[in-house]
């Protein structure tokens, strides 16, 4: 009874998450992140012109589609998976029925990441410096906004959030009008929860406001190598890629609760049905972790 008065006055200890499987892919192709559409997960490649789709009931790769190269990140929407090939300056738009690539759109040079949201496809231009969105019943660029060394792009609280080298770009999506410019330096990778946007920058993850368009507080991490975020169980799980980890960081306490041991050389995280899908991008493995 003492341990048992012992263990409830100090909280319990959050349970490490389970990893439920690691799926194999080709060698050196560099898996690097991951979407779900329809019945199955799909995983972009780096190193190949290929995305591949996983049946999660088997974890079995069931075929592969050729993209554009330097493939990374991706969204879903209007019956289409969209991809950012960063070496073809490229998003490619796949089919989710048939799994074939129905169109490669041009966009600026070098685009870093990919999302869909509010009707359109969004891509952000490292190379241009800009993050273009996409119409859907056009397949082509119609709108862009000036953003230095753009980075990520997240859908959230209505608006269009753009990370770049001086800070973020909070888009309206349905008057193309910008409502706030946020300074924050070196901000790159983004997520929301829910109540906030989270950017990686310098060596931690800072905490987006969109109550007030204002940075808060930032997680430090440990490391400037930090990857493509995403929230899952609740806890913001942010890649370490260099220590081959994950630090979940809780957005209630703003303080990292773990620090979960993954593949080599994690970059994108991604939330599947409760679960963390999280491709190796160094290595030949998808793991899957459940909380």
């Amino acid at each position: 009874m003492k341990l048992i008065a012992i263990a409830l006055a100090l909280g319990a200890v959050a349970a490490a998450p389970q990893v439920t499987a690691k799926i194999k892919v080709a060698a050196n192709t560099q898996p690097c992140a991951a979407a779900a559409a329809g019945k199955y997960v799909w995983v972009s490649e780096y190193a190949s012109p290929w995305l591949v789709k996983i049946d999660p009931a088997t974890n079995k790769v069931l075929a592969r589609t050729q993209i554009g190269l330097g493939s990374c990140g991706l969204g879903v929407g209007a019956g289409s998976l969209w991809i950012e090939d960063t070496s073809s300056s490229t998003v490619s738009r796949v089919s989710v029925r048939t799994g074939k690539r129905t169109k490669a759109i041009p966009v600026g040079t070098q685009p870093y990441d990919a999302a869909f949201a509010y009707g359109s496809a969004w891509a952000t231009s490292n190379g241009n410096g800009e993050i273009d969105r996409i119409d859907p019943a056009r397949n082509k660029v119609v709108k862009r906004w000036k953003l230095g060394s753009a980075i990520g792009v997240v859908g959230a609280f209505g608006s269009i959030w753009a990370t770049g080298a001086t800070g973020v770009l909070r888009i309206d999506p349905a008057t193309n009008r910008v409502l706030a410019t946020i300074p924050l330096q070196s901000a790159g990778w983004t997520a929301a929860s829910s109540d906030a946007v989270w950017v990686t920058n310098g060596n931690g993850v800072t905490r987006i406001d969109p109550a007030t368009n204002t940075a808060g507080p930032t997680v430090d991490l440990g490391t400037t190598a930090l990857g493509d975020p995403a929230v899952v169980g609740g806890l913001l799980w942010v890649p370490k890629i260099r220590e081959n980890a994950v630090a979940l960081v809780d957005p209630a306490t703003n303080a990292v609760a773990q620090i979960v041991k993954v593949g080599v050389g994690p970059f994108v995280v991604t939330e599947v049905k409760g679960e963390a899908w999280i491709p190796s991008w160094q290595g030949r493995d998808v793991w899957r972790l459940r909380p």
